[in-house]
This record gives structure tokens, sequence and C-alpha cells, in this order.
């Protein structure tokens, strides 16, 4: 079977230290285009690709997918955040196979209208890029959970939080008309994306609390039950707050960092008996370096876009779940302002 044809739609930062360092390590797939409305931005990243050892032979640079439609068959989506539903939306009513990145999209509505798409085609294939499913902690973690290691889960405590430290080549997640929102949209994603895989779908937004004052968010606090389970999240763009998630239950407790490579990850048992400490082994498909993450997804994306029995690493249906989720705090009557003591009538919140 011939290599998959892969444009890359949105140039920037996470189609190229995530998408394009991985592109040339899978062989099932063949990059044929570029597709940015910036033409310099998609050359910078071309020529990221060949640095990474990728071939520029027959990519077509474009400004738009109608301009290219003819030259690939399936899309990975990087575009600014508000963006995701149109033009996953444009490529799903051509035929093309969309790998998303994260959210699925800044309203529930538009994202159950791209879930619906993609369901109504079941031969065109929409995967949520969650390459955080594949850190081996996290795998880990959801190991223990589902073989009753832990007993009963409940509580989950999860803190990231450190200086933005990304390094973008636009300003469009720090402006909420391209971002929809700030650390909720964007790490909250992936964090909300794990929970649900952990504990199951059924989530209620208890407390939430951000800064946004109109903006982009750089701290929040949100409180959830998720699947019955006492579930409080503090992040943070600006705060060096850790990162580190709990996971108690009632006959253990495990406890991991949230980056990559988790570094030491512990699980003592209620009794006080130490079972774990240090690394997590990876057991595929999780993945011991960075770079091989971003592999691991393309490789399952051209598995499931070439018709093979293999099951997607992370779904549409996942994905709509998440930005359920982030709008139920946005807009539910859960929301608070958090404290800041500049301005009247915001209300204090300690994280317990």
């Amino acid at each position: 079977m011939p290599p998959l044809r892969l444009a890359v739609v949105g140039c920037g930062a996470a189609a190229r230290s995530c998408h394009l360092t991985a592109l040339p390590h899978v062989p099932q797939i063949r990059l044929t285009a570029l597709i940015d409305p910036d033409p310099e931005q998609a050359r910078a990243a071309l020529d990221w690709y060949t640095e990474q050892g990728g071939s520029a032979d027959d990519v077509l640079i474009a400004r738009s997918v109608e301009e290219a439609a003819d030259a690939f068959d399936a899309a990975v989506v990087a575009v600014p955040h508000t963006l995701h539903a149109a033009v996953a939306g444009d490529l799903l009513a051509r035929g093309k196979h969309v790998l998303l990145e994260k959210p699925m999209a800044t309203s529930a509505a538009d994202a159950e209208a791209l879930a619906a798409a993609a369901a109504a085609a079941p031969d065109t294939h929409l995967l949520m890029a969650h390459p955080r499913r594949l850190f081996p902690a996290n795998a880990w973690v959801r190991g223990l959970i589902q073989d009753g290691e832990l007993g009963t889960v409940t509580r989950v405590k999860w803190t990231e939080g450190h200086p933005y430290s990304w390094e973008p080549v636009s300003w469009s997640m720090f402006d909420r008309a391209l971002a929809g929102g700030g650390v909720l949209t964007d790490t909250a994603s992936h964090v909300f994306d794990i929970l649900l895989w952990w504990l199951g779908p059924d989530v209620e937004v208890v407390d939430y609390v951000d800064d946004s004052l109109g903006g982009v968010e750089a701290d929040a606090v949100v409180t959830l039950r998720v699947g019955g389970v006492e579930t409080v999240l503090e992040l943070s763009r600006v705060r060096a707050l850790g990162i580190n998630c709990v996971v108690t239950g009632t006959a253990a407790e495990v406890s991991v960092g949230t980056d990559f490579p988790a570094g030491e990850c512990t699980l003592v048992t209620a009794s006080g008996e130490e079972l774990h400490r240090g690394d997590v082994r990876a057991v595929p498909p999780a993945q011991d370096e960075w770079d091989d993450l971003f592999v691991e997804q393309l490789r399952n994306f051209a598995d499931v876009c070439s018709g093979a029995d293999v099951a997607p690493h992370a779904t549409a249906e996942d994905g709509l779940r998440v930005a359920r989720l982030i709008e139920q705090c946005y807009t539910g009557p859960a929301r608070r302002p958090l404290a800041q003591p500049w301005l009247t009538g915001t209300t204090s919140r300690s994280v317990a």
C-alpha cells in the first residue's frame, strides 16, 4: 500500500515541534503539502522538516486547503484553536482524514458538529491528538485504576503550574479570539482527557475560578466529580506550582509527575508499604522518548486511515467530551473570579 499523502494545516510551533519532527520516522506517511495563510511560515516549516531528515521533494506550499486539495488524502490540523472547527469540518467535507490538535473546538456545538460529520462518513476518520495518553506514567496509573490496585478511587489532586515556556511562532495562544481561552483551553484539554480516560465519562463541574477578566486566563482552579471521584486541578501559566498528580484510593495512593518524563513515581499502600518508587516502564503504545510520542501518534493515525484492524488512540468522541467539559467550566453557574486583592468583589479561594 502506498504511503498516506499528508498535509499539515497550520505551520506554527505545534506543527514543527511535534508533527514535522516525527514525520520523517513514519514510513506509512508521505508529506505532500504544507498549508498556512502565511507562506513564510510554511517555508520555515519545510526547512525545519528537512533539518529533521524529511524530503522536500514534491511538498506543495499553499495558502489554503482549497488550493492544495488534490495533493493530499489526510491532514494534521494545527491551526489556532478557534479555527479548528471550520478547518476540520471543511477537510471532512472533502473526504480527508483528520488528526486534530486539541481542543477539538472552542464550543461544544462546534465539537458536536464535527463528531457528527465524522460519524456520517465512516470511511473518513477524525482522530484527536492527545499524546499524553502515551506518557508511561499516565498509562501506568490507568492500569492501576483498572486493575483495582488502588482500591476504590476517592480523590485526585492535579497541580500543574510554571511560567509559560512553549516557544510560539505567533501570538495566537494569547489572543482570546484565536485561542478561545487560556490555561484551561490549553493545558486542561490534556488534563481533562486523561482524567476522563482514567475515571470514565461521567463528570460534574463543582467549582471553577479563573483570572480571565475577559482575556485569556493564566490561573485556574477546577473542582470536578469525575466518575464520582472528587477531583481538584490547579493550573497556572505564571506560577511555579509544581507538576504532580496524586490519585488516592482506599487500598493505595499513587503519585506521578505530570510533565514528560514524569520523573519519580510512587505507589504506597494505605498501610504505608511502598510498592514502587522511581521511573515507570513504558508499556506500548506508551513511549519513553518525547519525539516517539508523536511518531506513535502518527503511525496509529496512518494505520487507522489505511483500514488496519487497530484502535485509534483518541477518537472524536474523546475530543467532544473534553470540549463539553471546558465549555461547562467557562459558561456554567460554577464559574467565579479568582481572588485578586487589587480588585473588589472577588472571593477568596483556597485549594485543599
